[in-house]
């Protein structure tokens, strides 16, 4: 049964129709928070990152409310991917930091 579901998740949101610009912003978005980070006093690091992520969230929010918009139909698809790829990249964006910071 969890087989027949997750095949059908998989099929149902597999082409969300902003791929291209969800990654593209979302990739852009992390590597600024990383040089803006390296870039960083270390006595400022924490503030600085809780900065950043609060930019992220509000920025991300806004720009997939635009694409939610713009994409009716295909609004479940791309929220889904945008969340997925939005975790992903912090959870990139996070190890790097840790690495660095260590």
């Amino acid at each position: 049964m969890l087989t027949i579901a997750t095949g059908f998740a998989t099929v149902q949101f597999a082409n969300p129709s902003f791929l291209i610009l969800i990654l593209t912003v979302l990739a852009v978005a992390t590597w600024l928070v990383y040089y803006f980070i390296q870039k960083t006093n270390p006595k400022d690091f924490l503030r600085n990152y809780l900065l950043t992520i609060v930019l992220k969230l509000l920025l991300g929010g806004t720009f997939i409310l635009i694409l939610l918009h713009l994409n009716k139909p295909g609004a479940d698809t791309n929220a889904i991917f945008f969340m997925t790829a939005y975790l992903l990249f912090t959870g990139l964006e996070v190890g790097f930091l840790f690495r660095r910071l260590g």
